[in-house]
């Protein structure tokens, strides 16, 4: 028997499996990531890095479809830093 641990996205506190992707997470939770590279039958690579997300405290946004969730962080998927980040990552 697992413990669940305790994640916010965008403000929003959730309870989920240990090792469970920030990209999983969130579309658990009907928050939309957007993604170019990822596909549930490949293996996980990030290259793309479209999925960016903020990890309050860190100074790198990080790849949410390679990223596990750590118990009690705090997710961004829309800040201002997110969005010009995928916006110099798309030109």
């Amino acid at each position: 028997m697992t413990t669940n641990i305790k994640i916010s996205i965008n403000g929003v506190w959730v309870e989920i499996e240990p090792g469970t992707t920030i990209l999983d997470a969130a579309r658990k939770v009907g928050v939309i990531i957007p993604t170019l590279c990822y596909h549930k039958d490949l293996c996980v690579a990030g290259n793309c890095r479209v999925c960016i997300t903020e990890i309050v405290g860190q100074k790198r946004v990080t790849a949410a479809c390679a990223t596990p969730c750590e118990e009690g962080i705090e997710i961004l998927t829309n800040s201002l830093r997110v969005r010009n980040s995928r916006k110099h990552i798309i030109e």
